[in-house]
């Protein structure tokens, strides 16, 4: 017999006490065990399978596991093509600049003493890497919480398209053509003298 009711009511109950009176108290506790549960709610219900489901994911782990497979994939591409295609298989580097809010991204700007049309050039890859100094890799790598080796595989990779959010004015939008040196990304992105002086010597 089954019961079409989420919670028993006393005429079930009676019912199914007259006709099974060697189990009046067992079906008496089973009734009111399931009347308290659901006083709890669906809710409480679909919290817990929710908590149980082994095939629902946290947006933390979900974002951490897919960092993971993107570093992976980069990685194994990186060690099973020869050296000569790694440029243009590097485009598939990961980009510490993606996940930088406008507010982030600013920021980040802010703490380099750089024009965010310069960290735009960071960002696209629009720098030719061998003349980027150490020192400067570091400080890129410091101020963005980010492993060094994964700044220079970003700065080394191929140009392609951006990954993440674009954020400049349109007539301060970095020219998508060839890569530049760094002296010349510095030289041409609206920074003062002191600003220039500083970033070269990094």
């Amino acid at each position: 017999m089954s019961i079409a009711k989420d919670a028993p009511d006393a005429a079930l109950l009676d019912d199914l006490v007259r006709r099974f009176p060697q189990f009046g108290g067992e079906l008496t506790d089973f009734a009111i065990s399931i009347a308290i549960d659901a006083l709890h709610g669906e809710a409480v219900v679909e919290a817990a399978k929710a908590a149980l489901d082994p095939n629902i994911l946290s947006p933390a782990v979900s974002r951490a596991m897919s960092r993971f497979q993107n570093r992976l994939h980069a990685v194994s591409e990186s060690t099973r093509l020869p050296a000569a295609t790694d440029r243009s298989v590097s485009a598939y580097a990961i980009n510490p600049f993606a996940s930088l809010s406008r507010e982030d991204f600013r920021g980040f700007a802010r703490r380099l003493d750089a024009s965010s049309v310069f960290v735009a050039k960071l960002r696209d890859r629009q720098i030719e890497p061998d003349t980027l100094t150490p020192g400067f890799r570091k400080r890129v790598a410091d101020d963005l919480r980010a492993p060094l080796d994964v700044v220079v595989a970003h700065f080394a990779a191929a140009q392609g398209g951006t990954a993440g959010p674009q954020f400049y004015k349109a007539d301060d939008k970095p020219n998508n053509g060839g890569r530049q040196t760094f002296e010349e990304a510095v030289r041409s992105s609206g920074l003062s003298e002191a600003q220039q002086r500083a970033l070269l010597a990094l």
